[in-house]
C-alpha cells in the first residue's frame, strides 16, 4: 500500500478483491486501484488528479447495494470506509435533535448512538450494515417509510466534493431553484450555477431521475443521485424521540384481495389519526407485504407460517404514551372486524418479540441474496411504486408475467407506500435474459399507471433501460447533460444511471455545438 495524493492506494489484486462484490450479484467488477480516504480533505486533491487523467472514480461505502452502483468496471474505487465518524448529538428541543455523521458511518451505528440518548433516526432500510452515504445516494427508506418517510426527510445538511475538487457545505433551506430551475450556490472555489432538467416526475415515492420538483432545495438534488454528481462526505441528520414501546403483528391471508382491503382500511384510519393528532387510535408505523412465494421460501425457518395462504401483512405501531393496552385492543378489534381469524395472526407485544419480526422481514431479501450468490447470475428485480389504488393492477400484471415465464419469483415490500420489490431469480444466462425482458415490461406497466421504475434502490448499472422507459429519450439526454454540468470530466459513477458511452456521446455533442 502507498500513500498518494493524500489517500491510501491499494493495488494488490488479492487485497482489493473484496471491493468487487455487493448484493446485486453482478460479477466481473475490477479496478486498477482502490483509494482509501482518511480525511474529507483527501478527496478534493484525489478527484482533481483523476479528472486530469480522465480516470473513472466509483465511490464505495459498505457495498451493500442492489444495483451495482458501488462496483467499478475499470478506473479507480474511492472508498469512504474510514470516514465513519459519528458526532455527539445536539438537542434542539424535546422533539428534535441533530447528529453529524461522515458518509462511511454505518446505519446500525448511527441508530445505536441515537437510541443510547433516547433518540431515533427513523429511516429503517433492511441492510443495517449499509453506510449512510449509500443510503443518501439512493434515498433509501425501508420498512417504516409509511409513517416516517424516506432518507431525504431527515437530511438537514450535506458536505459534498465535486470532481473539480471544489467543496460545498449545503444546508437545507439555503439554496432553492427559481422558476426556471436555476440554482446558484457557493463552493470554496467560487459560485456554481446549475439548471435542473425539465422532465416531469410523478408525485409519489421516487428515486428515478435527478430531483427537479418545483422550488427544489439543493440538498435534494444530490440525494438519490447514485454517486454520479459529487462525492457526499458528511451529513447532518434529524433525529426524533424514540418510542417507548411498539406493538405489531403478521397477518396471514388466504387471498391477496383480503390483504389489500385490510391495508387500505388501516391506511385510512392511520392517516386520520395523524391528521387529528389522536393519541389512542391506530397509527401504523409500517405496513409490509409478502406474497406466498416469499413466505414459502422461509417457511422452514418459520413453521408458524400456515399452509395454503396467498399473502402476509406485517404491521407495527410506535407507542409514546402509557396506552399500550388501549392500542393493542384497537388493533385486535380492527383485525376481528375485518373477518380475520386471530389464530392466523402472529402478534408481537414487546421489543424483543418485535425484533423477531424484523429478523423475519429481513430474512427474505437475505435468502434472495444467498440464492443470487449461489447461482452467480445477477439479480433481476423491480423496485416500482405506483399511485394510490393502482397496486392490485401492477401486482396482477407481475403475477401474470411471472407465471408465463416459469422462473422462480417472489414479491415483498412496502405496501403502505404502494412500493414493492418484485424479484425474478434466474438460474442460468438464458433465464437471465428473459428476466431482464420481464422487468422491462413491468417497468413499462408501472409508468403507464403513473408510477416509477425505482422508488429507493436507484438505477445503478442494471436499470438503464428502465430509466429511459420512464423519462423517454429526451429526459434521458437531459439527465446526461445535467450530470456533465456538475461533473465536467465525466469521471464519477461511470455506468451508473446511464452508460459511459452515452455520457461520452453527450460530451462530444456538447463540444460540437460549442464549435
Amino acid at each position: 500500500m502507498l500513500r498518494e495524493n493524500k489517500v491510501i492506494i491499494k493495488r494488490d489484486k488479492d487485497i482489493i478483491q473484496n471491493y468487487f462484490e455487493d448484493n446485486s450479484g453482478v460479477i466481473g467488477s475490477s479496478a486498477d486501484f482502490v483509494a482509501v480516504a482518511e480525511t474529507e480533505d483527501d478527496i478534493s486533491g484525489f478527484l482533481v488528479e483523476m479528472s486530469k487523467s480522465k480516470t473513472p472514480v466509483t465511490v464505495a461505502g459498505a457495498l451493500t447495494g442492489n444495483t451495482a452502483s458501488g462496483l467499478a468496471f475499470g478506473g479507480s474505487v474511492l472508498s469512504l470506509e474510514k470516514l465513519n465518524n459519528i458526532s455527539e448529538i445536539k438537542e434542539i428541543d424535546d422533539k428534535n435533535a441533530l447528529i453529524t455523521v461522515q458518509a462511511g458511518a454505518k446505519i446500525r451505528d448511527i441508530k445505536l448512538e441515537a437510541f443510547s440518548r433516547g433518540w431515533m433516526y427513523p429511516p429503517d432500510p433492511t441492510e443495517k450494515n449499509a453506510s449512510i452515504g449509500g443510503n443518501i445516494s439512493t434515498n433509501a427508506s425501508g420498512g417504516r417509510g409509511f409513517k416516517f418517510g424516506v432518507t431525504r426527510d431527515y437530511i438537514k445538511a450535506l458536505k459534498v466534493v465535486f470532481s473539480d475538487g471544489s467543496q460545498s457545505y449545503i444546508e437545507r433551506g439555503k439554496y432553492f431553484a427559481d422558476k426556471s430551475g436555476r440554482i446558484t450556490f457557493d463552493t470554496n472555489k467560487g459560485k456554481k450555477y446549475i439548471l435542473l432538467p425539465k422532465y416531469h416526475l410523478p408525485a409519489i415515492k421516487n428515486v428515478t431521475g435527478y430531483y427537479n420538483y418545483p422550488a427544489t432545495d439543493l440538498t435534494d438534488v444530490f440525494i438519490g443521485s447514485d454517486g454520479t454528481l459529487c462525492v457526499i462526505v458528511k451529513a447532518v441528520l434529524k433525529l426524533i424521540p424514540h418510542f417507548k414501546e411498539v406493538f405489531g403483528g403478521i397477518i396471514f391471508f388466504e387471498s391477496r384481495n383480503s390483504a389489500y382491503e385490510f391495508v387500505n382500511k388501516i391506511k385510512i384510519i392511520s392517516k386520520n389519526t395523524e391528521k387529528e393528532n389522536l393519541k389512542d387510535s391506530i397509527s401504523a408505523m409500517s405496513l409490509e407485504y409478502f406474497d406466498k412465494n416469499a413466505l414459502f421460501m422461509i417457511k422452514n425457518d418459520y413453521p408458524v407460517i400456515p399452509e395454503n395462504i396467498e399473502a402476509g401483512i406485517m404491521f407495527e405501531q410506535d407507542i409514546y404514551e402509557d396506552n399500550f393496552d388501549i392500542l393493542m385492543e384497537k388493533w385486535v378489534g380492527a383485525i376481528s372486524a375485518s373477518g380475520i381469524d386471530l389464530g392466523k395472526v402472529w402478534f408481537a407485544s414487546n421489543l424483543a418479540q418485535q425484533e423477531e419480526f424484523r429478523v423475519f422481514r429481513h430474512r427474505i431479501p437475505e435468502r434472495v441474496n444467498e440464492i443470487v450468490r449461489k447461482n452467480k447470475i445477477p439479480k433481476s428485480g423491480t423496485d416500482f411504486a405506483v399511485p394510490e389504488g393502482k397496486l392490485p393492477e401492477i401486482v396482477d400484471f407481475c403475477d401474470s408475467e411471472f407465471k408465463k415465464s416459469g422462473i422462480f419469483n417472489l414479491t415483498f415490500g412496502h405496501i403502505g407506500e404502494n412500493h414493492l420489490h418484485a424479484n425474478i431469480i434466474a438460474s442460468n444466462k438464458e433465464e437471465y435474459k428473459r428476466c431482464r425482458r420481464i422487468c422491462a415490461d413491468i417497468a413499462q406497466k408501472s409508468v403507464e399507471l403513473g408510477g416509477t421504475v425505482s422508488a429507493e434502490h436507484g438505477i445503478g448499472k442494471l436499470k438503464h433501460i428502465l430509466l429511459e422507459k420512464m423519462l423517454g429519450e429526451k429526459g434521458f439526454k437531459e439527465m446526461a447533460k445535467f450530470k456533465k454540468s456538475l461533473d465536467e470530466s465525466g469521471i464519477l459513477g461511470q455506468d451508473n444511471i446511464f452508460s459511459k458511452n452515452y455520457i461520452q456521446q453527450v460530451q462530444w455533442l456538447s463540444k460540437k455545438t460549442k464549435r
